[in-house]
């Protein structure tokens, strides 16, 4: 992919903008991140049903790693900066229930493109060692 360019940036800047002042973002993400380890989707959907706290918490989230993610697959986001500042999202932690939803809605492509970045990330960061 192309060196970043400020049209990348001003993108980056704006998806992070969006995230930061989202109050329902911020309290899902951290739950996402803290709270959330579940990973037998049944569990979690009986646990966390449609329309439930957490339902919405992890929709949140994977939602906008999808949205991230589409930007990055339609190479309108640069992929070196998005796995710079988040690394793969935290795809394990989704796939499970993910997975599990694509079979549940029978939509084979739900969030597809948060799992092909998440995917592409430990060829990237082999490629990109830790600068400190």
């Amino acid at each position: 992919m192309p060196k970043p360019t400020k049209e990348d940036a001003d993108l980056i800047l704006k998806l992070f903008s969006t995230a930061i002042n989202d109050e329902l973002y911020q309290e899902a993400s951290r739950w996402f991140f803290i709270d959330f380890n579940e990973t037998n989707f049944d569990k979690f959907i009986k646990e966390n049903p449609l329309g439930s706290q957490g339902y919405r918490y992890f929709s949140r989230v994977v939602t906008y790693a999808e949205l991230v993610s589409t930007f990055v697959v339609a190479e309108v986001l640069s992929e070196d900066l998005v796995y710079d500042m988040w690394g793969d999202m935290e795809w394990k932690k989704a796939e499970p229930i993910v997975k599990g939803l694509r079979t549940q809605f029978g939509i084979p492509r739900l969030y597809e493109n948060f799992e092909v970045v998440a995917k592409k990330y430990p060829e990237w960061a082999e490629n990109h060692p830790p600068k400190v």
